[in-house]
Order: C-alpha cells, then sequence, then structure tokens
C-alpha cells in the first residue's frame, strides 16, 4: 500500500521531471532560433535585433535587444499612441476633417502626395493611412498637430524611452534635390524591446485603457505587409503590425495570431547591401522572414492548441 508521503513524493517527482522538460524544450528551441539566426544575418549581412513573447506561455527570444536602431516607419507607432491618447483626452475629434495641400505632401511611401489638393479625409482615415499604407504625408500631418515633443514625452511617461521620434519626414517638393534629402535621414530611434512591449501592452488592453489599446490594434490590423516577419505563415494565421523602410534598413513588428496563441515578433534590421532584388526578395526581408519561422515554429511544437484563435 502506497502512504500519503510516498503520493507527494511521486507528484514532487513529476513536478520535477516536467520542469526540466519544459526547461529542456526551452534550450533547445534557443539553440535553434539562434542558429537560424546566425545563418539569416550571414545571408543579408545586417545586424539583427530581436525581441520576442508568446504571450499565453511568457516563451521569449531576445537579440540586441536593448540595441537601438533606425526605426524607419515602425516609429509611426509614437504617432499613433499620441493620437489615441489625444483623441481619448477630448483634445481632437478623429472624425473632423483635414484638407490636403500640396505643400503638405511629404515624399516617400503614401497615395495623398499622388492626390489633388482640397482632398478632406478625417483624423482617423488619416491614421489609417499612417499605419497600413504607410503614408508619409498623412504621418507628417498627424507630427504637425501634435508636436514632436509631445510625442516623446507620451511615450517616456508611459515607460517607452527607448522609442523616439526625431521629426517630421522630408517634404515632397525637395524629392528632386541632389544629393537626396534622404541621404543620413533618422526618423526614429527604437530598441526591439521597448517595441515588443509596447505591443505586448496593447494586446493586453494595458496601452492608455482597455478601449485605446482596441482601437490601436484595429489600426494595426487593417492593412499590414504580410512581407515580412508573416511570410511564411499561412492565411489563417493573423498578423497586426507595422514595418519600415529605408535605405539600408528593413524593420518589422506585430502580432502574430495562431491556434497556439498570440507571438509577439520585433525583427528590426540595418547595415544590408544594397539590392538591385525586388523589394519583397531583399536579403534582409528574407532574414526578418526565416527568424520569424524559426521562433514561431520552434516554440510552437511544445505549445497545446487552445480552443480558439485569440481575438
Amino acid at each position: 500500500m502506497i502512504g500519503r508521503g510516498s503520493n507527494r513524493v511521486a507528484a514532487l517527482a513529476v513536478l520535477v521531471l516536467t520542469a526540466a522538460g519544459c526547461a529542456s524544450a526551452a534550450r533547445r528551441s534557443t539553440s535553434e532560433i539562434d542558429r537560424a539566426l546566425d545563418a539569416a544575418s550571414a545571408r543579408c549581412g545586417c545586424r539583427m535585433g530581436v525581441a520576442a513573447k508568446h504571450l499565453e506561455s511568457g516563451l521569449s527570444y531576445e537579440h540586441l535587444a536593448d540595441s537601438e536602431f533606425e526605426g524607419a516607419s515602425v516609429t509611426k507607432i509614437a504617432v499613433l499612441t499620441e493620437a489615441m491618447a489625444t483623441a481619448r483626452e477630448a483634445k481632437i475629434d478623429l472624425e473632423a476633417r483635414w484638407t490636403l495641400t500640396e505643400t503638405d505632401k511629404a515624399d516617400g511611401s503614401g497615395m495623398l502626395m499622388l492626390l489633388d489638393p482640397g482632398l478632406e479625409p478625417t483624423w482617423s482615415d488619416l491614421l489609417t493611412l499612417m499605419i497600413g499604407p504607410s503614408d508619409n504625408t498623412a504621418t507628417n500631418a498627424w507630427i504637425r498637430l501634435l508636436g514632436v515633443e509631445a510625442i516623446n514625452a507620451r511615450m517616456e511617461t508611459l515607460g517607452f524611452r527607448h522609442i523616439r521620434l526625431l521629426g517630421p519626414l522630408p517634404p515632397y517638393s525637395r524629392h528632386d534635390e541632389n544629393p537626396s534629402v534622404w541621404k543620413g535621414f533618422h526618423f526614429g530611434a527604437l530598441t526591439p524591446r521597448d517595441v515588443a512591449l509596447w505591443y505586448e501592452r496593447v494586446a493586453r488592453g494595458e496601452l492608455l485603457d482597455a478601449e485605446s489599446s482596441r482601437k490601436i490594434f484595429a489600426y494595426l490590423d487593417k492593412d499590414p505587409s504580410r512581407l515580412r516577419a508573416a511570410r511564411r505563415f499561412p492565411s489563417q494565421d493573423l498578423w497586426a503590425g507595422k514595418s519600415g523602410t529605408m535605405s539600408g534598413v528593413r524593420n518589422d513588428s506585430g502580432i502574430l495570431r495562431t491556434k497556439k496563441g498570440r507571438f509577439v515578433l520585433v525583427l528590426l534590421t540595418d547595415g544590408g547591401a544594397v539590392s538591385s532584388l525586388n523589394p519583397a526578395d531583399n536579403p534582409a526581408t528574407l532574414a526578418i522572414a526565416d527568424v520569424a519561422k524559426a521562433i514561431v515554429e520552434s516554440w510552437s511544437r511544445d505549445l497545446p492548441d487552445r480552443s480558439a484563435k485569440p481575438e
């Protein structure tokens, strides 16, 4: 007959073995991700910063997570945060309309620079254009309204000291200048860890408040590019996030939702050689895709299926 004390010993043994198995699986996953990261970095010749977390289990992976990178358009999450905070404080009506002028047009990505002056999108429309199509004119409209100092002060107050906007984007009126206005230009400075923490707080409903977090996530979820971090995943794995591109810079960030739960993925790169390939096949773009796949697949093997995909 087995006594009560023996039952406790047996239960403890099971817990120890389970913990050991989890630790072994975590070490195996980290080793796999390290190998994928080394191979991807070597192929693109770029520096890669990574911060990733599985929100339901707490599994995490970091590489150069405290190092500063040019944020490119990922920096627009700071503008989005201050915009939502200002709307929450009733200092601006997102349904109010803004009028496009020729001098408002910014160079680089987006459609507004191609359209006729006089167009009157709402401020909410401008957020949609800023985050999904990454429209630079829409971004500058918000930066002029809010101010660089206010945007950065908000991020610091919220605990994101390493998400900083450096200034507005170059005007379209200067796009033909030689040398280019983009030469040596810096838009934002980010660390992978702070960006990943920002996404985690959005996903948990803890950025500003639950309703603001929900609205922020909705903008991230409208039209995100799947050419980078989400490239290797099937369409049923849902992606919401923000990418960024500048000369020598390819970034991606967001939340992947699968039957295994929610994966925060932040992958920032710089220093890659200029490529003549199709932008979708840029070596740094493919490196981001490969590392994201390694993280999700290595963790997913040891994660249980969830009853329903997280919304």
